[in-house]
This record gives C-alpha cells, structure tokens and sequence, in this order.
C-alpha cells in the first residue's frame, strides 16, 4: 500500500482524525484530561475479581486476600493489583438491561439500546467530537487491539477509532513513498484542493465535506512530531521495564503514551472473559493478564505524574452468575456486576455500590450503565446531555439521560 492508498482507507474506514472544534460543551472545571477505558468483552467474573464480599458459596473456587487497603479484598487471581487497590475505586453495584453478548457491549459502549433503525456513536466518538480542536495533531480517539474497534454511529466518519491491532507494529503506511518529493507531493495537494473546491461548490454534501476533512487530517497526521507515541521502543527503559511481553500489557504501555501526548480516548481490548464452561481452568490466564497489565499502567502513570489527569476505566458488557453451573462455568449476569476506575481524582482506595449477598441483585448504590458513562464524560469536562442530531435528523443525548454521580469524585 503506498501513501495515496492509505490516506484512500482512512477516508473510507472512518478513522478518527482532528482538524475541526466540533464541541463546545467543555467544562472549564474538568478534572481528567484523557480517558484510559479498558474493555473485557465477554463478561468479567466479579465474584472472581473484585466483589468477594458475598456468601461463601458464591465465590466459587476463588479465595480472599487481603489488598493494601483495610477493608478491601480480593479475589487470590489479582495478587498484583491487591498492592495497588489504594489507586482504584471500585463499583460492584453495577448494572443492565442487556443480557446478550452483542447487545450487552452496544449498550455499554453507547449507553443506546440496539435499534434497526440507527447506529449510536461510541462514548469515544461524543469524546473525540467534544473535545477535539485545530491545534491537535493525533486522532483522539484510539481503539488498541482485537474488539470492537471504536464505531462513530451516525456522526460522520473522522470520528471514529483509529483502529491499532498490534500495539508493537505501530502505524503502517505513514512514511512518505521515496520516488514522491515533497515538491511533488504540495504540488498533487494543491490540484486536489483545486478540484475538490470547485466539486464542493456545485455538488458539495454533507458526506462530501466529511470526507475532505478527513483527507486533510490524515495529511496532518502522517505529518505530526507526536507521532513517535505510536513506536514503543522509544519509551523510557525504566517505564519499558514495568510491562510484560504480553498483547494486552504492551496495549496498556502505548495507551500510557498517548495519554502522556494528550489523546482524549484510548480504548484497550482485552476479550475472551465468557466462560460458560471451564471457567477455573481457562480464566487464570486472562485474569493475570489483567492483573499485571493494569497494574504496570498504574504505575507508569503514577511515576509521570499522569494519573491525576487521567481517568482509567475498566468496563465490561456484564457479569457472571453467581452460582457455577455444572459445566464449572458462570452464565451471562446484568443484574449485578463490577466494574473499576482510577485517577483522575476518583474516591480511590474505596468500594462504591454491592450486591446482596447471595450475589443475584446490584443492592446498594446501584449504577445503570447509562450512569457510569455521564460521570467519565462529567470528568472530561463534557455534558453528558449534549445533544446532536441522527442523519435523519432525530435528537440523542450523550449519556442517554444518564446523569454523572459527582460522589465517585474527591
């Protein structure tokens, strides 16, 4: 692919690029300049993780200990983020009303319910289109890894994801082709904004418009110095040395980097969490994935004074049943599960909402899902009722009605 065709794909993949100030919802009060979310498609297993405060039965085969924090425990399968739980506010009182793989990570990525009828933006999209501005050199918002790769729903497509499958590869096609000086290459630019001018003033669209702008922010980005976030083995060797070999781990380091370079909204995939069968055979592994790659974050954050600014998320579609079935797997649970959150000035080292005991219902402090992304938007300094408009020209809010629990906050 040369650099003709890759500027073709970012135009008809959607990739989110800046070149406009789309929001002026901003707050001048917002706490968390950039969001870290970390997704686990498949449903996180909360009574093996971080709700262990229920009966005996419940926790399966997992065992309790003892975190830096008095008062909190966890699951035995996160040893690592135990020591480090005095940065992490915990929600066990979380909840949906979507109980089926697909529809269950529309609704947390969207706050929407499915619809035949319309395609919701991400919460990253509102973030990208809220927060964006003239000055900004990388796309503001990233999906790193395999997932769902950060859709722009009804908004034009430069605020999609720039889609990053392998963290360790970076950006393909950015380097200028050797047989294409830059003379050459103003010079083809110039005929282009030529033709494309005369083509806007007598058959210019909407879509058309979208589609020039995002040309012009792929040139721009191709173009920037931040680029360099993108190339792992340019981090400092004592940050490097924090972080495993792992997929997810190295996701995490390069989500760290563009926190670090001021993207607004870095989505980090990390799946394979539905385990219907099995579950204490196959979920160690994933579990200490998770376990380390948080972690390691966490730290490189705290050690360039970057956790204060940025809002670490950890989500999921649902969780599991409390009873294993007799495969010794958990089942898909809405009612009650767990998700986390960090920096950002969050009421860390607490636990935030619980289930009953016997696991089957979210009982105090209960957060819908539509709930959860307001407050992530509150601390950006967005708000969470920013309206925009379907191309059919039907209204949505941001947050879906949700509305931001302040009280997660110092």
């Amino acid at each position: 692919m040369n650099r003709r065709e890759f500027i073709g794909s970012v135009g008809m993949a959607g990739m989110s690029l800046p070149f406009l100030n789309a929001g002026s919802a901003r707050s001048q009060s917002a706490r968390a300049k950039s969001v870290i979310y970390i997704f686990l498609q498949g449903g996180l297993s909360q009574y093996d993780s971080f709700n262990v405060e229920v009966d005996q039965p419940v926790l399966g085969k997992s065992t309790i200990i003892k975190s830096n924090v008095d008062g909190i425990r966890v699951s035995h399968y996160y040893p690592t983020l135990a020591k480090q739980m005095d940065k992490i506010l915990v929600l066990n009182g979380m909840k949906t009303n979507q109980g089926a793989h697909p529809a269950g990570i529309y609704k947390m990525l969207t706050s929407y319910n499915p619809r035949s009828t319309v395609t919701h933006p991400e919460l990253g999209a509102w973030v990208n289109k809220c927060l964006t501005s003239p000055h900004d050199s990388l796309p503001n918002f990233v999906s790193i890894g395999n997932g769902r790769a950060g859709s722009a729903g009804f908004f034009p497509g430069q605020w999609a994801a720039l889609p990053v499958k392998d963290p360790d590869k970076g950006i393909n096609f950015i380097q200028p082709n050797k047989s294409v000086g830059e003379a050459s290459f103003k010079k083809r630019l110039d005929i282009l904004a030529a033709v494309n001018s005369g083509f806007e003033q007598d058959y210019g669209t909407k879509d058309t418009r979208s589609y020039v702008d995002t040309y012009s922010g792929a040139l721009k980005f191709m173009g920037s110095e931040d680029i360099d976030a993108f190339e792992l083995k340019n981090e400092n060797p004592r940050i490097l040395s924090l972080y495993d070999e792992s997929d997810f781990s190295r996701g995490c380091l390069l989500a760290g980097r563009l926190a670090e370079r001021g993207v607004r909204f870095v989505k980090v995939n990390l799946g394979g969490w539905d385990y219907h069968d099995g579950i204490y055979a196959k979920m160690p592994a994933n579990a200490n994935r998770l376990d380390k790659g948080l972690s390691s974050l966490l730290t490189h954050l705290s050690q360039k004074g970057l956790l204060d600014s940025t809002l670490v998320v950890v989500s999921t579609e649902f969780g599991r049943k409390p009873e294993v079935n007799p495969n010794m797997g958990r089942d898909h649970h809405p009612n009650g599960f767990t998700c986390l959150m960090a920096g950002a000035g969050v009421k860390a080292g607490q636990i935030y909402g619980s289930t009953s005991k016997d696991g089957k219902e979210a009982a105090e402090d209960v957060l819908e899902v539509n709930d959860f992304n307001a407050s992530i938007a509150w601390r950006l300094g967005i708000d969470p009722e920013f309206e925009e408009n379907s191309a059919s020209g039907r209204p949505f809010l941001l947050a879906n009605k949700g509305k931001a629990r302040t009280e997660l906050f110092a």
